[in-house]
């Protein structure tokens, strides 16, 4: 940045251009201190942009929850701001987030928020489309799925929203593996393959390989080592949710190629990991096939401490030692809101409604844990 002004419109540009390079961790740093600067200078109407640059680099990240609170913060502002196609950007990040959870409810509200407003090709309609897509793949529609995700751009004329369908492609792809018709999906795999291979991003080449792991022959030699070289380029530091998805894809693979008991290392590990991430449709999804794939198993057992991320964890246990929120928002270094958003999560991952419950289920939890250790 030497010889830059330092501005909130400098930062976010470069924020941008991090993320067309895909260098995610860069762009929401550079996201992050243009977030900070347009505060600080009270330049109210720069806000929105950042944020949603912001909350892109988290999705990239694998941090969906920190996206999606970066979105809802993107969205008060957009709005006390009479910005209204950045508040429907954020709306359609919101149903996106949602979505990718298979949480209907709040993906739909949200693409009603939206409403009739956004002009066909704008960027709101793009996810909201997205979303729409992404429940009709949870439930089972890949027809409808991949007609939603295919009319998103138009490759070659330049016409609608281009990165968005770029971002959507590993959504298409599956869609399209359960169709005998597939050349939109596979000309949007080409445009991606082209992006990831020239970037320096393991997610995004973890991404094409199991795209082309997908349109590959059922179960011939090809899906498998492209799976396998899927799951090899998997980056821990990116989150589980991608690497949970490659893994049940890759089971649902093997059971349908007829070998289930190599399926069901896949399963296993996708079931435990949608678990850890509170993710629940997805691990039912994978608990489903398990038992296709001939196992009979019931509900997951985990401890609260592996229920819960390494942020959500420390919350709870400083609950459970009796602070309140603006304590513990004081000593993490956090707003007292997101402290609140995060205990809200915690509440709902351990399946529990007040704060003494929580204290119990941790006292309970150490003293399992001392008796298991003598």
């Amino acid at each position: 940045m030497t010889g830059w002004a330092l501005t909130p419109t400098t930062l976010t540009c470069a924020a941008a251009a991090g993320l067309l390079v895909a260098v995610d961790g860069a762009a929401h740093r550079l996201a992050e201190r243009a977030v900070g600067l347009a505060r600080e200078r009270g330049e109210l109407s720069m806000l929105p942009r950042a944020l949603e640059l912001r909350a892109i680099a988290e999705y990239w990240l694998g941090r969906h929850e920190a996206a999606a609170e970066t979105s809802r913060d993107g969205l008060r502002v957009a709005r006390a701001t009479g910005q209204v196609n950045c508040a429907n950007v954020h709306l359609g990040m919101l149903a996106v987030l949602a979505a990718i959870r298979a949480d209907r409810d709040t993906s739909l509200r949200r693409v009603r928020e939206i409403g009739e407003s956004p002009t066909p090709g704008s960027r709101p309609h793009a996810l909201a489309g997205w979303a729409l897509a992404v429940l009709d793949l949870v439930d089972g529609r890949p027809a409808e799925a991949a007609d939603r995700l295919a009319s998103l751009a138009r490759l070659g004329t330049g016409r609608g929203q281009v990165l968005v369908q770029v971002m959507a492609t590993p959504y298409l792809v599956e869609a399209a593996a359960h169709l005998a018709h597939r050349p939109a999906a596979t000309a949007a795999l080409a445009v991606f393959d082209r992006w990831a291979s020239s970037t320096a991003s393991p997610l995004r080449r973890a991404l094409s390989a199991r795209c082309h792991a997908l349109l590959a022959p059922r179960g011939g030699a090809d899906a498998e080592r492209a799976f396998q070289a899927a799951l090899r380029l998997h980056p821990t530091e990116a989150g589980m949710f991608e690497r949970a998805r490659t893994e049940l894809l890759f089971g649902q693979e093997l059971r349908r190629s007829r070998r289930p008991r190599d399926a069901r290392t896949h399963l296993h590990q996708a079931r435990e990991m949608f678990s850890l991430l509170g993710v629940e449709r997805w691990a039912e999804q994978a608990t489903t096939e398990l038992r296709a794939a001939g196992e009979s198993i019931g509900p997951p057992d985990l401890p609260a401490a592996r229920l819960l991320t390494g942020q959500q964890l420390r919350i709870a246990e400083l609950v459970a030692e009796g602070a309140t929120n603006r304590e513990i928002a004081a000593r993490m270094f956090l707003s007292t809101r997101t402290v609140d958003h995060h205990l809200r999560n915690v509440f709902h991952r351990l399946g529990i409604r007040s704060r003494t419950e929580l204290a119990r289920a941790f006292t309970a939890e150490r003293h399992v844990g001392l008796a298991s250790d003598r």
